[in-house]
């Protein structure tokens, strides 16, 4: 009897799956014939009921029967009959779908058979029966309460096919199973994105519905919902609701006297130490949850926008619990059954504290759970930019940083309250668990990660594909999910995934089936994913395409976008999916379409970067012919004019490709890649080149050759020089203070010129710390005179936050001497700075070259410099850095 353990099956599939093996295709044709042989066809399906089924039970049946008419199996139908014997038609399969103990005919065959009865702890809430009857035409389908048939349904569904007008259903279908845990849900809807970049039309109510009953088929039993018509649905099929509320956040304009001192200075959220202000939000929650609509869950959310950084407030996390509390009492007043969580997003290490010295003052009843999401971890750098960390729990990494703080949340907590999670899984970069696009800024008191959590951060986005897609496009990250959820989840007792969109259809899927038996393997939740949404032929080879994927998006050192080749080798495999996937499913299937755009756009992409990186090959040889010439101008005009790439071929029918599959993908689902209408990009600053050319042609002398000698040598520093690349994973061995700059927000387009070199875009900076960027050089030559280089530019910052970045220059000192007084950085666009250094700064054979911030930098009172911190202030801020003998 199957449960919650993997079987034999899934590890048969993985041996034919992961990893590639020597003839693995004729274990294939093996699998494919012995589960020919052991499965049982049938051309009609009646389901059967009790008779006495509630509207919600007969909802999960017509689903049901729903979903196998779609399949293409003729005749499903719901009698109002019930099941009586038939033994004229072994064609026809009967379905009792039920509940324990509510249907005579099911009950006998479970005690003819030795079944023993569901119960609350066998196999446990939710839970279910699969029994196909040995030798007769039956399937028993028996929950252990209203969701439980929900999930049987769920699960048949997953073991069936229907090709050719034939269900084929496994003759030895035996499992009983219950969720591992008791909370499963995630938020649906079809992202902004979406519709205005990827110009996917909006979905229908019944498509958006169609997404929640998927979801719920997997596994999933909560969704958050504002929704009048999404809450109704829900309830039709026995599901629970969450809503949600932020604690201080403002339903309209407030007056002045009531903002908030939010921590990047967003508008919309009032200061609760403020009483007026105070008594409109608690007044808003009784306008909000005092009608009819029961939620089983309501979350107060903290962060991402929320709290008050004044130091009415401090600390923030006890004037926001005790708030919370009196909205729960208002809550539970017309909904006493409702449960309570909050969130500690972006709360710092105080706020943390106080809450909970709150709840171990006395019990607090009202309080279901401690919510933990985005900027919740004290042990992990996340993009949120929570203002402390606990740096006293990493002594021991233990399992590693993720489970850290969960642990210590339930050392500290009342054993009333249980840890629920509110992970987000939906951002494939610059997110909680996401690709990390810069390495983290030090927090308030100056920490920054310890070393054996460095591998964290450096999951990096790929530098070329991060700038075609945005953080809401289409992909999936199997490995590197599975290890969150890992992680996290022992401590918890559910979660209710962020997510913003459909663009993290696997990650959703892969996480409800996780929730429900959290003991299957990678391979096997990723072939289940793929066998349930393209079938038992195409499962393979998509699933290795997914794992491909996933190393496909991430930067691999030592091996570019260009040279990757398992980029051409994913749009093989979904490629030869497509090929073996049965034709009516094929003819409507978005999902497959959305993984194949994918591919053809990064290898749109890889063509591109290869044609402007052959562009920057060929002016380099030409430059460096030209510097053997007498004349090198008529050299560096014919360079000139190689700049209007025009698209190959090969490029061209890719791109008419996606957007081919993008038009069908919208139409069938309202689906579409976003990538498709952000493909023109200088991905490797040929803008610089250009410009390079341009002022050496007009130069004269050496500097003409100066300038053309960067472009055929740029980073050599000469005999007994030194250069350093600052920035992300970037070789810059003399930096000794600072760190790689990180935007402060999610990149935009546009902060810095995509016509900078890679080296030129990625930076080192400092914050409001006294100490600058800092080098330090040794085992200098002391008789010789030295220069230094310096690559500089500052970035454009959108208008919510442009009125705080005042800082425009920087100082540059050797040792102390001072080398340049406020030097402006150029805007967007990089340029060189070179200064000769006073030979007292190397005499010694050692120098510390130091970059100082203005002073009218990082001034004005604590909460207009933690504001000017949290999003994205800089001190000093240096790309490059060359020290050449003169």
């Amino acid at each position: 009897m199957r449960s919650n353990e993997s079987s034999p099956c899934n590890h048969l599939i993985k041996g034919i799956g992961f990893p590639p093996r020597k003839g693995w295709f004729l274990w294939l044709i093996f699998f494919l014939y012995t589960l020919t042989l052991s499965a049982e066809s049938y051309q009609e399906v009646i389901i059967h009921g009790s008779g006495r089924e509630n509207a919600v039970q007969q909802n999960i049946a017509v689903l049901l029967a729903d979903r196998l008419k779609e399949a293409g199996l003729p005749l499903a139908a719901i009698p109002g009959n019930r099941y009586t014997p038939d033994t004229k038609h072994r064609e026809r399969l009967h379905i009792l779908l039920c509940l324990q103990g509510t249907q005579r005919e099911a009950d006998s065959l479970m005690q003819e058979h030795r079944i023993a009865p569901l119960t609350q702890l066998d196999p446990g809430p939710e839970g279910f029966l699969l029994f196909k009857v040995p030798g007769e035409a039956i399937l028993l389908a028996v929950g252990t309460d209203e969701r439980g048939t929900l999930y049987a349904v769920g699960e048949f569904l997953r073991e069936t096919r229907v090709k050719d007008h034939v269900l084929q259903l496994p003759d030895d279908l035996n499992i009983r199973t219950a969720p591992a845990f008791e909370v499963r849900g995630t938020q649906v809807q079809q992202s902004d994105v979406a519709r205005k970049m990827g110009k996917a039309r909006p979905w229908t109510v019944k498509e958006t519905q169609r997404v929640i009953l998927d979801y719920a088929l997997a596994g999933a039993n909560v969704f958050s919902t504002d929704e009048g018509w999404m809450y109704d649905f829900l309830k039709s099929f026995g599901l629970m609701t969450q809503g949600d509320f932020g604690a201080n956040a403002a339903a309209g304009p407030v007056p002045a006297a009531w903002n908030a001192s939010e921590s990047i200075g967003r508008s919309g959220y009032v200061c609760l130490s403020v009483p007026d202000a105070r008594k409109y939000m608690l007044e808003q929650c009784e306008k909000k949850f005092s009608g009819n609509r029961d939620y089983d869950f309501v979350k107060f959310y903290g962060g991402d926008g929320g709290g008050c950084e004044c130091d009415k407030c401090k600390p923030y996390g006890l004037t926001f619990i005790k708030t919370v509390a009196e909205m729960a009492d208002i809550i539970h007043k017309y909904h006493p059954a409702t449960k309570i969580y909050f969130t500690n997003q972006k709360f710092d290490n105080n706020d943390d504290q106080a809450i909970f010295a709150y709840l171990q003052e006395k019990p607090r009843e009202w309080l279901w759970a401690w919510g933990y999401g985005p900027g919740s971890d004290a042990t992990t750098w996340q993009p949120g930019h929570r203002q402390t960390h606990r740096m006293d729990l990493f002594r021991y990494p233990g399992y590693g940083p993720y489970g850290l703080y969960p642990k210590e949340i339930i050392r500290q907590m009342p054993p009333r309250h249980k840890l629920l999670y509110y992970n987000e899984i939906t951002h494939w970069k610059y997110a909680q668990h996401a690709f990390v696009q810069m390495y983290p800024r030090a927090d308030k008191n100056g920490d920054l990660p310890p070393h054996w959590s460095h591998d964290i951060y450096e999951r990096r986005p790929d530098q070329f594909l991060t700038m075609v897609y945005n953080r809401l496009s289409f992909y999936a990250c199997p490995r590197n999910y599975y290890r969150v959820f890992q992680d996290l989840m022992p401590y918890g007792s559910g979660d209710i995934t962020h997510s913003s969109g459909h663009h993290d259809h696997f990650n959703q899927w892969m996480w409800q089936r996780l929730l429900w038996n959290p003991r299957t393997t990678l391979e096997e939740v990723v072939e289940s994913y793929c066998r349930t949404w393209f079938g038992p032929e195409a499962a393979p080879s998509m699933a290795k395409a997914l794992l491909l994927l996933e190393q496909n998006i991430g930067e691999q050192p030592g091996c570019p976008l260009d040279k990757k080749e398992s980029v051409q080798a994913y749009c093989d495999l979904v490629a030869e999916a497509g090929r073996k996937m049965d034709p009516q499913t094929l003819a409507t299937d978005w999902c497959w379409r959305m993984y194949r755009q994918k591919g053809w756009l990064d290898r749109y992409t890889q063509l591109k970067v290869r044609q402007q990186k052959a562009l920057q090959a060929r002016i380099e040889q030409s430059v460096a012919a030209a510097l053997q010439s007498a004349d090198p101008d008529p050299a560096i005009r014919g360079c000139l004019g190689w700049f209007d790439l025009k698209e190959s071929e090969e490029m061209k029918n890719i791109r008419l490709s996606a957007d081919r599959l993008g038009e069908e993908s919208n139409r069938i689902f309202g689906e579409r890649n976003d990538g498709l209408y952000n493909l023109e990009h200088d991905f490797i600053g040929l803008g610089w080149l250009k410009r390079q050319l341009e002022r050496a042609l007009v130069a004269k002398g050496k500097a003409k050759t100066e300038l053309l000698q960067r472009i055929t040598d740029y980073e050599n520093p000469g005999e007994g020089g030194f250069y350093d690349n600052l920035g992300t994973g970037n070789k810059a061995p003399h930096v000794v203070a600072g760190y790689p700059y990180d935007h402060g927000q999610p990149y935009v387009a546009g902060m810095l010129s995509e016509g900078n070199r890679p080296s030129q875009r990625s930076l080192h900076f400092t914050q409001d710390e006294k100490q600058g960027v800092t080098l330090h050089y040794s085992h200098l030559d002391p008789k010789a005179r030295y220069k230094i280089r310096v690559t500089l530019v500052r970035p454009w910052y959108q208008d919510r936050y442009a009125e705080r970045m005042v800082q425009k220059s920087e100082s540059i000192y050797a040792n102390d001497l001072l080398v340049a007084k406020d030097v402006e950085l150029p805007l967007q666009m990089s340029d060189f700075f070179t200064f000769d250094l006073p030979a007292k700064a190397t005499e010694s054979g050692e120098m510390t070259l130091r970059f100082e911030k203005s002073a009218n930098v990082a001034t004005g009172d604590r909460v207009a410099v933690e504001q000017w911190r949290n999003s994205g202030g800089w001190g000093t801020l240096v790309a490059e850095v060359w020290l050449m003998k003169r």
